[in-house]
Formats: C-alpha cells, structure tokens, sequence
C-alpha cells in the first residue's frame, strides 16, 4: 500500500496510525476527532486543546486509523506512517 501525503486536512479520514508532519514557515494546530468503535458513540476530540506544532519542524504524532485529523496552517506535508491497527480498523476491521 502507498502511503497518502497530504498538504491539507480538515476532518479527513486517515488510514495509518501515525502521521510524519513537516511544517513551513507558520506554526500549525493538530488535532484528532475519535469516530465511532463499532457500536459506540464518537469520542470526540482526543486532545482537550489542539497540539501546536513550531514552524520549520517535523513530528511524528499519533493519528489512529480510522480517525478524522484537521491541521490548520499553511505550508504543511503530512505523510501517513505505520500499519492501520486502531481505531475503527482495529476494532471493526478493514473492510467491514
């Protein structure tokens, strides 16, 4: 499988457990919205305040499978890492 790079996020479904994110010259904001395991409720939010990210740096930061993740701010990549074994693939499986 190939992993997915992005340059935008908002409410977007990510396939991989872990996302490398390289930011530009702004300071970016990360946050993940936990969707529903199975017969359960969505989560929400799993960071009561979104994480911040500096300018000119990278970070390896838990996304989980299945999750959705927004980033805000401009000039960023985010490359999917890992294998999808959390969240709803974890606990529904891939494809169900």
């Amino acid at each position: 499988m190939v992993a997915n790079v992005y340059t935008t996020l908002s409410n977007t479904e990510v396939y991989t457990d872990k996302l490398q994110i390289s930011s530009g010259s702004t300071e970016l904001t990360y946050q993940v919205y936990a969707l529903a395991l199975g017969a359960a409720p969505a989560a929400g939010n799993i960071y009561s305040q979104p994480i911040v990210i500096p300018p000119n740096s990278q970070r390896e930061m838990y996304a989980g499978a299945g999750n959705q993740v927004t980033i805000v701010g401009t000039s960023f990549t985010a490359l999917e890492l890992g294998t999808a074994s959390s969240a709803q693939y974890g606990v529904i499986g891939s494809g169900s």
